[in-house]
């Protein structure tokens, strides 16, 4: 008898608000198909009628976030989260249908690890109230498991982390874990991420006007968000700023340099805003007591990115800024600041992930979600490598300069949401994307591979990368 993992991250379910949801019909037909396919018999158990399927989310199942009614809150309750969690059950019934009818299978288990968008998880109520719309499986709690790290290691040479973890905006563990990462006593509340913080007060108005910026790939970083906001809603990015400096536990002006006449200077604005954005990050880190440096995240050359990435929205802008500015060169500049900057590196996640690997040279794999990018990254061994399972919601490909046409324009400004092919010029390029690990009982070494599932005339599911096997590690003469 063998063991197949199925770990998947970052589904995204809210309440079926429309512009919020990250888990819509399509989202939902494929989870149905895939879960199918990991029946005894099914096309991801390889025909096998006795094998031990696991399914492993790792993270950012549920969207307590994003999901009614949004808080304006430093922590989340118990019953602040279980009232979310029950919208989120009422517009996700097939989804909770089909993993009852996947846990109802002889050797199926279901394990799930918390992420910043579910940290909600760790309260037992809300673990119990999972288990009672998922009894018809009458799943043991070995068979259902709601894993209490941050760490999950299902085999000796896997390693399952959300990825939050290396990230410090989204990054908490005072009150929920020790040092090394065992939990503590539950508590009736849970203080949120600053990165929770800053989509109450900032990502969420920005989501309801400009939907897109979730889902474009690559992910559009803050700057260009900011660049974007000063060029295309100037109003909206002054009441972003506004909220984020109440933020700051020092008073603060916000906006201070900013005269009334240049609050339509996308230049001015952005460069205003910017400096405020500094401020709330400087002022988060000195809140913020818990977060370690990640190793091998090189903070200098992060630092230099971020200062060319600026420099580079800044120019973008001078044009446009001009009183004889037309549409054609804010057009030229939209397409400027959805350009990628030229410094290239690892993001924090990747960073602190392959760091784990060169700690732990007993496992051959570490899995991670968060980032919305999928990746497969190889350790210079040769034998170590890092998957990255990306995401379940909609992905739109950043237009290109040569994509920049007065329709697309228009569309950004007033994007039409949910996109369909038929009114949405960007292109879709979303992935139902899934780790596969498969491990035998003869103790030959496991494999995984990264993976996207895909519905056609035929369910089927495509390689994405699968890294070499290697039975003997690397060693350095």
């Amino acid at each position: 008898m063998s063991v197949t993992i199925l770990v998947v991250s970052d589904l995204h379910l809210a309440d079926g608000q429309v512009p919020f949801e990250g888990f819509a019909e399509e989202q939902e037909r494929a989870w149905k198909e895939f879960l199918r396919a990991a029946s005894p018999g099914g096309l991801l158990t390889e025909g096998k009628e006795d094998d031990t399927v696991e399914l492993v989310i790792n993270g950012d199942c549920f969207d307590f976030l994003a999901t009614s009614p949004l808080q304006h809150a430093r922590t989340r309750t118990v019953a602040q989260a279980l009232e979310k969690l029950e919208r989120i059950i009422a517009a996700h019934g097939s989804f909770f249908e089909a993993l009852a009818q996947f846990l109802s299978q002889p050797q199926r288990r279901l394990t799930f690890v918390p992420g910043n968008h579910d940290i909600e998880l760790l309260f037992p109520a809300i673990q119990q109230r999972l288990r009672q719309v998922l009894s018809r499986s009458s799943a043991s709690e070995e068979q259902l498991r709601f894993w209490q790290r941050p760490r999950y290691e299902p085999l000796p040479t896997i390693a399952i982390e959300h990825g939050n973890f290396y990230d410090f905006w989204n990054h908490r563990s005072a009150g929920l874990w020790t040092a090394d990462g065992e939990p503590l006593p539950p508590h009736e509340e849970i203080l949120l991420s600053a990165g929770s913080w800053y989509y109450q007060e900032a990502g969420a108005l920005i989501h309801r006007r400009f939907p897109y910026f979730e889902h474009l790939e690559p992910s559009l970083s803050y700057p260009s968000q900011m660049a974007l906001l000063a060029l295309l809603a100037p109003e909206l990015l002054c009441e972003v700023v506004t909220n984020l400096v109440r933020l700051i536990s020092r008073p603060r002006q916000p906006l201070a340099g900013l005269r009334p006449s240049e609050r339509q200077m996308a230049l001015r604005l952005f460069e205003e805003a910017m400096q405020d954005l500094a401020a709330f990050q400087r002022d988060m880190q000195r809140q913020k007591k818990d977060w370690q440096p990640v190793p091998g995240w090189d903070e200098q050359q992060a630092t230099a990115a971020l200062m060319e990435d600026y420099l580079r929205l800044r120019e973008a802008l001078v044009e446009a800024s001009q009183p004889t500015a037309t549409e054609e060169t804010r057009r030229a500049a939209v397409a400027r600041i959805f350009g990628r900057s030229t410094t290239q590196q690892l993001d924090s996640t990747a960073a602190g992930m392959c760091a784990l690997l060169q700690r732990e040279p007993r496992l051959r794999y570490a899995l991670a979600g968060h980032t919305h990018s999928w990746l497969v990254q190889p350790l210079a061994n040769g034998y170590q490598y890092y998957l990255n399972t990306g995401t379940w919601t909609r992905r739109l490909a950043r237009p290109r300069p040569e994509e920049m046409t007065p329709a697309m324009f228009a569309w950004l400004y007033a994007p039409h949401w949910p996109p369909t092919p038929s009114a949405s010029p960007l292109r879709e390029v979303t992935q139902y994307t899934f780790a596969l690990i498969r491990a035998a009982e003869d103790g030959s070494p496991s494999t995984a591979s990264l993976c996207a599932w895909e519905i056609a005339s035929q369910p089927t599911y495509r390689v994405l990368a699968a890294p070499p096997l290697k039975r003997e590690r690397a060693v350095a003469a």
